[in-house]
């Protein structure tokens, strides 16, 4: 079983042992598909859990910046839109650096043969998650777990409320600002406009 010293990464094992522990269950030795029902259950839906987790807010951990170029020939006419497939890893996009352009399936439709995408990356090392971040994904994955392993009703809308309510918001928030150096926050620049207004 993972024992998990102090200071060191979370390993999935510890974070679904984690969301075990919320619901008051035993931990388990091993993510297998074989195995217990807690076993198996956190088997197949820690990944699933994850990715929505990182779909959930523009982690800066998980922010992926990349060119993309279309395999498809320029048409002679800006209004013609080419195929730029999107990375494997790419979970959610947050922009284009195009003036318009269409998101349809796992691809980017733009006039422009070359593109810069922003996305967010499906990142699976652990050793990358800010501590606010697992802890909303812990409990998110109690959440998915609690009716098939306690069958409760009431368990299952508290952790989903402290979820919506709690962990995400204090980790969306703590994320935002430390994604933000104090030169390049906008309360900064205004602060600092105030003072050469002032003669500093």
């Amino acid at each position: 079983m993972s024992t998990n010293p102090e200071n060191t990464t979370l390993t999935p094992l510890d974070i679904c042992n984690l969301a075990l522990s919320r619901l008051g269950e035993s931990p388990i030795a091993a993510l297998d598909a074989n195995g217990s029902l807690a076993s198996r259950l956190c088997y197949m839906h820690y990944h699933p859990v994850r990715r929505e987790v990182l779909c959930a807010n523009r982690w800066s951990f998980a922010i992926v910046r990349v060119t993309l170029r279309s395999a498809e020939d320029p048409q002679g006419d800006d209004t013609h839109q080419l195929r730029h497939s999107l990375p494997q890893d790419c979970l959610r996009v947050l922009g284009v650096n195009a003036r318009s352009w269409t998101l349809r399936g796992r691809a980017v439709y733009a006039s422009s043969p070359e593109i810069r995408l922003q996305y967010i990356a499906d990142v699976e090392d652990t050793a990358l998650f800010d501590p606010l971040f697992t802890e909303a994904l812990v409990l998110r994955l109690a959440w998915k777990l609690c009716i098939p392993l306690i069958n409760s009703t009431t368990a299952r809308q508290a952790l989903g409320e402290e979820y919506q309510r709690v962990a995400l918001p204090q980790a969306a928030h703590f994320n935002a600002v430390q994604h933000m150096s104090n030169d390049s926050h906008p309360l900064y620049r205004l602060w600092r406009s105030s003072l050469a207004g002032q003669g500093e």
